[in-house]
Parts: C-alpha cells; sequence; structure tokens
C-alpha cells in the first residue's frame, strides 16, 4: 500500500472520529465529566477546609475557592435543570457573559483548575484533594475550550418544560396619556413553565424601549 493510500487512510478515519464529536453519547460523556469535576470540586474542598486544624492557612483559603468554583461549575452544568440553577445563572448571564459560551466556560475551567493544581499543602510538593480534582476540571476545560465535543445550547425552562429563548417581546402598554412600546425590549434570560396559566419571566436585560407621551 502506497503512501499516498495510507494518508487518505489516516485522514478518513480522523474525519470519523471527529464526527463522532456531535454524538449524543459524546455529548452525554462530556456533561457527566463536567459534572463529576464539579463535584469532586466540592468535595475536595470540604475535604481541604480541614486542613485549617494543621494551622494551614494557604491551603484553608484555597479549599474555600474550590468550594466556589465546585458550585459554580455545577450551576453552569445544570442551568436548564434546576429552578434554582436557572435564577443563578441569568445574573452569570448578564455579568459573566463569556461563561455562557462553551469556549469562555472552557477557559474558565482551565484557568481554574491550573490555579488550584498549584495550591499544595503547607507550600511543599505533595498532592491534596483540591489538586487531584483541580487536574479533572483542567482536562474537562481542555475538552470545552477546544471543543473536543461540541455541547448542545440549553432550554431555559428547569425540568422537562424544553422552551427555547424568546428572542423579542411586543407590547404595547397605556397608563393614561403614557404610552410604553416594548417593541424593542430583549430579554437575556428568561424561565418558561409549561403551564401557561404559571408562565413566568424576569427580563434581566433592556437593551432599547421607547417612551411617547400623548400631549
Amino acid at each position: 500500500m502506497s503512501d499516498a493510500e495510507n494518508k487518505v487512510d489516516i485522514e478518513g478515519c480522523l474525519e470519523k472520529v471527529w464526527e463522532k464529536r456531535t454524538t449524543r453519547k459524546a455529548q452525554t460523556l462530556l456533561k457527566a465529566l463536567s459534572l463529576l469535576s464539579g463535584a469532586f470540586m466540592i468535595v475536595a474542598g470540604i475535604i481541604g477546609c480541614s486542613f485549617i486544624l494543621y494551622f494551614q492557612i494557604v491551603y484553608f483559603i484555597g479549599s474555600l475557592y474550590t468550594i466556589i468554583f465546585g458550585l459554580t461549575v455545577l450551576t453552569l452544568e445544570l442551568r436548564d435543570k434546576l429552578r434554582v440553577m436557572s435564577a443563578v445563572y441569568c445574573w452569570i448571564d448578564i455579568y459573566l457573559k463569556f461563561l455562557t459560551l462553551q469556549r469562555g466556560k472552557g477557559a474558565f475551567y482551565w484557568f481554574v483548575g491550573l490555579l488550584i493544581l498549584f495550591i499544595s499543602p503547607d507550600g511543599t510538593e505533595h498532592w491534596g484533594p483540591n489538586n487531584c480534582a483541580a487536574l479533572v476540571l483542567a482536562f474537562v476545560g481542555f475538552l470545552h475550550t477546544f471543543l473536543i465535543i461540541k455541547e448542545t445550547e440549553p432550554v431555559l425552562g428547569p425540568g422537562a418544560a424544553n422552551f427555547e429563548e424568546p428572542v423579542q417581546i411586543q407590547a404595547v402598554v397605556s397608563v393614561g396619556s403614557t404610552t410604553v412600546d416594548s417593541t424593542d425590549w430583549t430579554p437575556s434570560c428568561r424561565s418558561v413553565s409549561a403551564d401557561p396559566g404559571n408562565w413566568t419571566g424576569s427580563i434581566a436585560q433592556t437593551k432599547q424601549y421607547t417612551r411617547q407621551i400623548d400631549e
């Protein structure tokens, strides 16, 4: 077999493997790894907090950050599954917009993982539980950053309601001689229930509105 044929076979195999990154199984694997890394961070942070008994202040503070970052990871991964997570995700969507993108989220995981990885107990070269959890998170961040596995877009309704995010709201409200046209109001985060009688939503950000006053 010639070198050209070998090259074609290798390229064909790589293409088939690359196509698998958008399959349901690959996305489920990525989601599971992300959730496990977040949960591992929380457990490792709780265990690491016990190092305060040995007067290791730096590692104790690093453990507190590990817990916070672990909760952040779970919030990003469960943003469309739990109502509490969806509420927190609305705040992230406004003030930490880059975390709503897969590459931005992956870079965050990578940075946090490498940061905590080098916080060792008592300034030594020994590893603690935080370092192991940070290594796992950094690996997951690598998968997200370079889109090794491409995740699906989340829905905003927590639970079984798979409603997509509304893009525009059209409403004209008149109060006395004042008319407010909210045609250009664009919500950045909205939670929708499956029951129309229980629809709930909050406009987190208003891009533009016009007000007309009848004289």
